[in-house]
């Protein structure tokens, strides 16, 4: 099969196309998928710069996200899969002709979206959905701090949270990210840049339900500051 490789670390002059690439092999609990379009993320521009190694056992192939067909099923799959149209979160390999994913990371394409657009939805919305509903059970009314809040699982976060009534607060690093951010009838806009986040949201809020946090370092110490009868997840 076809797939975007590279040989050397770099800019995105560093990739190209090789159409000499094994085309994988479906495990009992994996679909093959023929790629439509794949999704370009941060981890995967990460890997290219050699900043980001892949997990272990995962492809080479740069590409976390990808639309497409099923074209080939596990003994561990109903084959009425076969031939229907997806999105899907992968571990690598979604720069390709063909991808494997285990059937756990597979996504219906919702109605109305195109085949080329889902492949955006599974990195970001699956991993919100996963974090703030599953594990954290965010609920309507409740309070949500989102640093990072113009990436994209911040963006993404805070169309969700507005959907099903959160209240946000967000922190942002400069000017026009707040500006942007304060135009979605969001809860709180904060710059880090110019703010203290800490002593407003002290200071201001009786507490926050959930955080959801893509900077880590000190930040995960000020958490406990928040409110911690309030404070459920990471």
């Amino acid at each position: 099969m076809k797939a975007i490789t590279f040989d050397k670390f770099g800019g995105p002059e560093v990739l190209y196309v090789s159409d000499n690439i094994e085309t994988p092999v479906v495990s009992d609990e994996e679909v093959l998928i023929k790629v439509h379009a794949a999704g370009i993320n941060r981890p995967d521009i990460l890997q290219r710069m050699g900043q980001y190694p892949p997990p272990r056992g995962a492809s080479e192939i740069l590409g976390l996200e990808v639309s497409g067909c099923i074209v080939d099923c596990g003994k561990g799959i109903d084959k009425e899969f076969l031939n229907k149209n997806v999105c899907a979160l992968v571990t690598g390999g979604g720069y390709a002709e063909y991808v494997k994913c285990h059937k756990s990371t597979i996504l219906p394409i919702p109605k109305g979206i195109s085949l080329s657009d889902a492949c955006t939805i599974p990195e970001t919305f699956f991993t919100v959905w996963t974090n703030l509903f599953d594990l954290a059970k965010l609920k309507r009314d409740e309070t949500l701090l989102i640093h990072g809040g113009a990436s994209g699982i911040g963006l993404t976060a805070v169309s969700m949270a507005i959907a099903f009534g959160v209240k946000c607060i967000v922190t942002v690093g400069s000017d026009e990210k707040e500006n942007y951010l304060n135009s979605l009838n969001i809860e709180r806009v904060i710059n880090y840049k110019t703010d203290d986040f800490e002593k407003i949201i002290l200071n201001e809020y009786k507490g926050i339900d959930v955080i959801l946090d893509m900077v880590g370092g000190n930040y995960f110490q000020k958490k406990s500051k928040y409110n911690e009868s309030f404070w459920k997840t990471n």
